[in-house]
C-alpha cells in the first residue's frame, strides 16, 4: 500500500520521465532506466492536437504500462493486466501479452475519439467493484494532474471522457468496494 505523498512523487517522477523530450537520450540512462522497469520500445503515439495539427511521435524507450505505484496506458494501447485479490486490493499486478486468465484480467483502452477528445475504457474481471486514484497528462503538458475516477462493477466496464488529448493516464491504488458503496465519481 503506497501512502498519498508517495504516490504523487511517483507519478509525477514517471510523468517526467514519459514526456518525449525527458525520455533518456543516451543509452546508458536508458539502460539504466529499464533495469529499474520493464520498457516498452518503440512505442509510437498518434493524436490529433486541438487546433495545431498532428501529434507523431515514437518513443525508442518508455517506461511499462505496470510499475510498483499503478497502471499506464498510454494513448492509442490496449493492455492486459493480470491481478491477484488481496484483501480489499489488487496485488501482483502484471502486464501479459493476451487474455489468457480473463477472470483476473483487466483490459484498459485510452483511445483518441473522432473530436479529439479521450476515452478511457476499464474492464472490471472481479466480482466485486473496484475503486480507483487516477492522474492524467494532456499532451500539451509535462506532468500528471490528479482527475476523478467512478468505480468499476464487478465484471463491468466503465468509461471515463475528458475533452482534449492526453499523452497517458495512470490508474493506482486499486481497492476494492463493498456492493453498498456509493457510486460517486470522485
Amino acid at each position: 500500500m503506497f501512502k498519498k505523498g508517495l504516490w504523487v512523487f511517483c507519478c509525477l517522477l514517471a510523468a517526467q520521465i514519459a514526456v518525449a523530450d525527458q525520455t533518456p537520450k543516451d543509452a546508458a540512462a536508458r539502460k539504466r532506466m529499464c533495469e529499474q522497469t520493464v520498457c516498452q520500445h518503440n512505442l509510437h503515439v498518434v493524436l490529433k492536437q486541438k487546433d495545431v495539427g498532428t501529434y507523431d511521435h515514437t518513443f525508442d524507450v518508455f517506461p511499462g504500462t505496470v510499475q510498483p505505484f499503478g497502471i499506464f496506458v498510454v494513448a492509442g494501447q490496449t493492455i492486459y493486466v493480470e491481478a491477484d485479490e488481496s484483501g480489499d486490493e489488487l496485488a501482483n499486478l502484471r502486464a501479459v501479452p493476451s487474455i489468457s486468465h480473463p477472470e483476473k484480467t483487466l483490459v484498459i483502452n485510452l483511445k483518441q475519439t473522432p473530436d479529439g477528445g479521450m476515452v478511457l475504457t476499464t474492464h472490471n474481471p472481479f466480482k466485486r467493484g473496484l475503486k480507483f486514484k487516477m492522474g492524467m497528462m494532456p499532451l500539451e503538458k509535462s506532468q500528471l494532474f490528479k482527475t476523478s475516477s467512478c468505480p468499476v462493477l464487478g465484471g463491468k466496464l466503465t468509461f471515463e471522457q475528458w475533452p482534449y488529448p492526453l499523452l497517458q493516464v495512470v490508474l493506482g491504488q486499486a481497492k476494492f468496494i463493498g456492493a453498498d458503496a456509493p457510486g460517486l465519481c470522485d
